[in-house]
C-alpha cells in the first residue's frame, strides 16, 4: 500500500516507486497562450491551456536508482506520474519525459554518485 509522500513514475499500470532520499519536488503550472497585437496595438492573449511542469531533482543520487530513471525514460513516450497526498489519495499526471541532467561526482568501488540530476516531467 502507498505511503504518503511517495512518488510513483512509469508507463501507465507499470509505475515504480521512485527513491525519496535527498528528493526535492516542484510543480509549476504553465500557461500556453496565443497573443498578438491587434491593429491598434493593442496587446490581446488567449490562454489555451494551462498545464503542469514537474521536476524531480537530486543534489545527490547513486548509480542504482540513476538507471532506474534512466530506463524509464529509455522506453520513450507518455508516462505516469502518481504523487500521493494520503494513503489512499494521489494526483496523477500522463507526462513527457526530457533527457536526464547529471554530473557524475564520485565513483566509489561499489558504486557512482551523481550530482545535479533533474527530472523535468511536462504534462500532455
Amino acid at each position: 500500500m502507498p505511503r504518503r509522500g511517495e512518488i510513483y513514475l512509469g508507463t501507465y499500470g507499470s509505475e515504480l516507486l521512485i527513491t525519496a532520499f535527498g528528493r526535492k519536488l516542484s510543480i509549476t503550472p504553465e500557461q500556453i497562450v496565443r497573443e498578438g497585437r491587434t491593429a491598434s496595438g493593442k496587446l490581446v492573449r488567449d490562454i489555451v491551456a494551462t498545464k503542469q511542469k514537474i521536476l524531480l531533482r537530486y543534489d545527490l543520487i547513486d548509480g542504482k536508482d540513476l538507471t532506474v530513471f534512466q530506463n524509464i525514460y529509455d522506453l520513450g513516450g507518455t508516462k505516469s506520474i502518481k504523487i500521493y497526498t494520503t494513503e489512499t489519495v494521489n494526483d496523477q499526471y500522463y507526462v513527457l519525459m526530457d533527457p536526464i541532467e547529471h554530473t557524475r561526482e564520485i565513483i566509489s568501488r561499489n558504486d557512482i554518485l551523481w550530482s545535479g540530476v533533474q527530472i523535468v516531467l511536462k504534462e500532455v
